[in-house]
């Protein structure tokens, strides 16, 4: 089974451990990219040389990252030829209705991160899961 090739954008570690943990729970193989920020995901994932490496199958964009939006990240990593099919998804601990909306405008799927250990897992793993089945 080729690993599926997921780009998590977090500046948290426990963050992404959580995220690692619920992937390996859903029983998801995959390679991860980490970027710890906006600004440094767009600057790799939409350099014209990107081409050389294959193309992520998800990508996880936290919401508040150090030095960017996580909106305007999303619009720039849309708006780039290479990655318009790729599945985005926003991770958020927010619950607020504008951010909601705004990925709804956006056609991006909003996970809110569970407080709870077991619902995060489950709702993590089970979102990338459903992101990866409709490549």
């Amino acid at each position: 089974m080729t690993p599926a090739r997921i780009v998590l954008i977090e500046d948290n570690p426990a963050d992404v451990l959580l995220i690692e943990l619920a992937l390996k729970e859903s029983g998801i193989v995959y390679e991860l990219t980490r970027y710890a920020n906006g600004e440094e995901a767009v600057r790799s994932l939409c350099n014209p040389e990107a081409g050389a490496t294959p193309l992520p199958d998800a990508i996880l964009l936290d919401l508040n990252t150090p030095r960017s939006d996580g909106f305007q990240v999303l619009i720039k990593l849309k708006k780039f030829p290479r990655l318009a099919m790729v599945p985005i998804a926003i991770i958020t601990s927010s619950r607020a209705t504008s951010d909601q909306h705004r990925s709804h405008l956006q056609g991006t799927r909003l996970i809110v991160k569970p407080s709870q250990l077991e619902e995060f897992l489950a709702t993590v793993g089970g979102a990338v899961k459903e992101m990866l089945a409709h490549e």
